[in-house]
């Protein structure tokens, strides 16, 4: 019973927080089963360009582990490198599960699965061997007085295993399979002699016993400093591990609340996200406190008050409020309409610009877009959105959407993904996605097997607990006409169901724990299998 009433609370939450898309939802004819009626419309689906970009990431996903096509960077660095592409297009795609299709999971589950093991290979996270050793502008003496590491998790990182660790157990809540359980199913080989063997226990606990042990609180990205915007994703996937695992270790994220506040990680003059804070220096890095406590402030301090460079942030902002939402709802409401007052330019009634920035100007229009959706200001959101497509050059190709790898135009392969997370997002569907995960409840409940993608679409999947309905909108892909199958299965056998193709009754069933449709792929259609 408990869990019932949690799936009819989350397809409220669900119906409030969803945006219609004409695009495919125009056709939708409400339909009564018994005393509900069911209007497919009223839940969340994917939009065109959303389907697009999902399947440019699926391609991008399912390509050979060696491979990083739609990965690219310029160096493996700074946000065009690997590991961030790979970890927010697993974020879009989890975004596209839980909210859209979460009683369909054949497309998206493998494809999420080799994301996390492409984010293994040591082409992703090898650059840590140079990092470990220290990054000099962040040292009070301008030096590398560290020892290199090759194990990336170990110690610091945060900026790598903080997305690991995300993703893992981002994947452990939707499917349940608990794979990254097993020991030594996380393994970082630097070479054949030289492995470092972790599970999602082992991985959780390093994260956890950081944040914890540290007297800060928090958990270094290079060493020294430490990001507001990256110590989001292990706080998140704590929640996540308590989740599934029965544990305690998210309490330890009110300890990084604590230092988040205590040392200013939001400007209080300027009320903007802080870059970082330095450890040694006891410094945080921000508009009105720009002092690196070293040799670099000779230059740098005088840059930030003559206004050379700026250090407010719409990439900052937009980055941290969109994970810190998920923890720390009431707190980024409070900050969002002074971000966008202060960054947002209205330019038309169709499109948006954001004011330039100095720290990381080529992903501010993802990150931003991203918030604005979390926060359910659909209008900002499509408004940046729609001057990304001006001015990135966004392309259709074979049924995909993406936007190209393009410096000279500010755009890169991140920049694709986190459009694509910003269109795949609903109001507070961050805070969903954490706050009411997946129960056991829900594997239990119908779902769709053995559907020909790409030659059939889904752009919706999803099973109403409350109205004992299954909804799913289909339309063709690569195959056009004719017929296709799928089935339905974990229907109840002792319930009677009918079948409303488009509005209309054309089958009924009973005493069928599965069964098998086969709708036409002439045109989209709205299926609804509803419990009498």
């Amino acid at each position: 019973m408990k869990g019932k009433k949690y799936r009819r609370w989350l397809l409220v939450l669900f119906l409030a927080s969803t945006v219609v898309f004409p695009a495919f939802s125009a056709r939708a004819e409400k339909v009564t089963a018994g005393s509900n009626v069911i209007d497919p419309a009223q839940y969340p689906g994917i939009s065109d360009k959303e389907m697009g970009q999902m399947r440019w990431m699926l391609n991008i996903a399912n390509q050979p582990l060696n491979e990083y096509k739609g990965l690219e960077g310029r160096n493996q660095a700074d946000l065009t490198s690997y590991r961030y592409a790979i970890a927010f297009g697993a974020y879009f795609l989890a975004l596209e599960q839980y909210h859209k299709l979460p009683a369909w999971s054949e497309a998206i589950q493998p494809a999420f699965d080799r994301l996390v093991q492409k984010m293994l290979q040591k082409p992703v996270w090898e650059y840590w061997a140079e990092t470990s050793r220290g990054v000099p502008p962040l040292e009070p003496g301008l030096n590398k007085p560290y020892p290199e590491s090759h194990d990336p998790v170990a110690n610091m990182n945060i900026m790598y295993s903080g997305h690991v660790g995300h993703m893992v157990n981002l994947y452990e809540m939707l499917y349940r399979d608990f794979k990254w359980d097993k020991p030594g199913s996380i393994v970082f080989a630097w070479s054949d002699t030289e492995k470092f063997v972790y599970d999602n226990h082992s991985l959780e606990k390093v994260m956890h016993d950081q944040m914890k042990n540290n007297p800060y609180h928090a958990i270094c990205c290079e060493p020294n400093a430490v990001f507001p915007e990256c110590n989001q994703h292990p706080v998140l996937s704590f929640i996540l591990y308590d989740h599934t695992h029965g544990t305690k270790l998210a309490e330890v994220n009110k300890l990084f609340m604590d230092f988040f506040l205590k040392k200013k990680m939001v400007d209080p003059k300027t009320r903007q996200t802080a870059m970082l804070y330095l450890v040694k220096q006891d410094l945080t890095l921000s508009q009105s406190s720009p002092h690196y406590g070293s040799a670099i402030d000779i230059l740098f301090t005088p840059a930030i008050s003559l206004h050379v460079a700026t250090l407010d942030s719409p990439t900052a902002n937009g980055w941290t409020g969109s994970f810190m939402h998920a923890w720390q709802p009431d707190y980024i409401e409070r900050l969002y309409p002074e971000w966008k007052k202060q960054q947002v330019i209205e330019k038309d009634k169709d499109t948006a610009e954001l004011k330039n920035e100095s720290w990381e100007p080529l992903v501010r229009y993802g990150f931003f877009s991203m918030l604005a959706g979390e926060m359910g200001d659909m209008e900002t959101r499509d408004k940046l959105l729609n001057y990304a497509d001006k001015k990135y050059a966004p392309v259709w190709q074979d049924g995909t959407f993406h936007y190209p790898y393009n410096l000279s135009k500010g755009c890169t392969n991140l920049s694709d993904k986190l459009f694509a997370f910003a269109r795949a997002n609903p109001r507070n569907g961050m805070w969903l996605l954490h706050n009411k995960p997946f129960d056991k409840g829900h594997f239990a409940e119908p779902k769709l097997v053995g559907v020909d993608f790409p030659n059939v679409l889904v752009r919706r999947a999803i099973y109403d607990a409350g109205k004992k309905a299954l909804v799913v909108s289909i339309e063709p892909g690569a195959k056009k006409g004719g017929n296709t199958s799928f089935e339905v299965r974990s229907l109840d056998p002792f319930r009677s169901y009918v079948y409303f193709v488009d509005g209309k009754e054309v089958g009924k069933y009973q005493g069928q724990a599965t069964i098998v449709l086969k709708p036409g792929l002439d045109k989209p259609h709205d299926l609804v299998l509803a419990a009498e």
